[in-house]
């Protein structure tokens, strides 16, 4: 297939909200990408007065110590976005390899799908909050906590279209001949399913990013980064919004309501794609 005629490009072009969800996620991933490159002034270290408003040296304010709140900004976009693909990574995995054994051995379908319910079962944020006020998690096992409660959701959605699909015929024929099981769920049944399968990966980052930001908003959240979530809980616990300084959570709050609009945005037009395909 030609780099034109892609699912990816026939969507960019089509869709101005795809357009506009691209942009979007292009430009956070180039801010955390810049973090590691450059920082305007120290995160973490006092550099003016306290809780004083933007302005050309500070573009976001500074927070209750001083702190440059642009460049906290700059800084958490790295573990919000880290949490977010690598939650939807492992629940991309999980959820394909449940979903598409599911949907195609049925000898395997009950056990596979009465697991999944009982997961769906599972009140996830209270569980989470549970367990991060015994175990301080880190980023990762953050994202592996997430990826273990939210794959269901995908692996529910790829048995469904993986049920209709090993009906097509030239499945029936690769089946006769004998080709091995493994191979046609893999590769034959996998490639139908990859613009739903991209869409609900970024529906995975979405909830990943919110999720996370939710337990640093509580005090259970990881102990070893600092997020938009972090900014939020800091700004919470340093009664910002009672002092006036709203540039302190508008900047996180914010932006983590306009990366999940772009993710979205690119989730349902690539989902739109499929079910019309």
């Amino acid at each position: 297939m030609k780099i034109r005629d892609s699912v990816f490009v026939k969507l960019v072009r089509e869709r101005l909200y795809v357009r506009a969800g691209l942009v979007i996620i292009a430009f956070f991933v180039g801010l955390a990408i810049l973090s590691f490159i450059y920082l305007p002034y120290d995160p973490t270290a006092p550099t003016g007065p306290t809780f004083a408003p933007p302005s050309i040296s500070h573009p976001f304010g500074t927070t209750v110590i001083g702190q440059d709140v642009f460049s906290e900004w700059i800084y958490g976009s790295r573990a919000t976005l880290f949490v977010g693909f690598l939650t939807a990574a492992l629940t991309t995995l999980l959820g394909i390899a449940v979903g598409v054994t599911s949907g195609f051995v049925r000898g395997l379908d009950e056990p596979l799908m009465r697991t999944a319910d009982v997961v769906l079962t599972l009140p996830a944020l209270p569980l989470l909050i549970v367990i991060s006020s015994f175990f301080k998690p880190s980023l990762i096992s953050v994202a592996l906590l997430i990826s273990v409660l939210a794959w269901p959701v995908m692996a529910r959605v790829l048995r469904s279209s993986v049920i209709s699909l090993r009906e097509l015929p030239y499945i029936e024929v690769a089946l006769l001949s004998g080709v091995p099981k493994v191979r046609i769920m893999f590769s034959d049944l996998l490639r139908h399913l990859v613009p739903l399968i991209i869409a609900y990966s970024l529906f995975a980052v979405i909830g990943a990013i919110l999720t996370e930001a939710a337990l640093d908003f509580i005090g259970v959240g990881p102990i070893d980064s600092y997020s938009w979530g972090a900014m939020l809980a800091l700004a919470q616990e340093n009664s910002a919004a009672l002092f006036g300084a709203w540039w302190w959570v508008v900047a996180p709050g914010l932006s983590i309501f306009i990366l999940g609009t772009g993710f979205a945005f690119m989730a349902y037009g690539l989902e739109d794609y499929y079910r019309k395909n």
